[in-house]
């Protein structure tokens, strides 16, 4: 599913304020995707037949795609850890 917020969260962050901006651009794009899933668990119940099948396999897709939101939120927390040490260790060596 593309957001606006889908182009901010597809570049890598370099620095604090760049990962902040990505993790609310993040956040802000998997409540869109949370809300559509919702709306697809309700078309599940579409007394169509077609209609209900075709929402069934929306809602499956958007869920893996949610899925894959999540390990990309875990490796950006791991990222953004990797920098942070990395600046301090540079601060750390310019004040030796």
């Amino acid at each position: 599913m593309k957001t606006e917020y889908s182009p901010i969260i597809e570049k890598p962050f370099t620095g604090k304020a760049e990962y902040l901006a990505w993790r609310e651009a993040w956040r802000k794009h998997y409540a869109l995707l949370s809300e559509q899933i919702r709306e697809e668990k309700r078309e599940r119940k579409n007394p169509d037949a077609s209609l209900r099948a075709c929402a069934q396999y929306h809602c499956w897709s958007l869920r893996q795609e949610a899925t894959a939101l999540l390990e990309l939120r875990k490796k950006s927390k791991i990222e953004a850890q990797r920098q942070y040490l990395a600046a301090k260790a540079v601060t750390a060596a310019s004040a030796a």
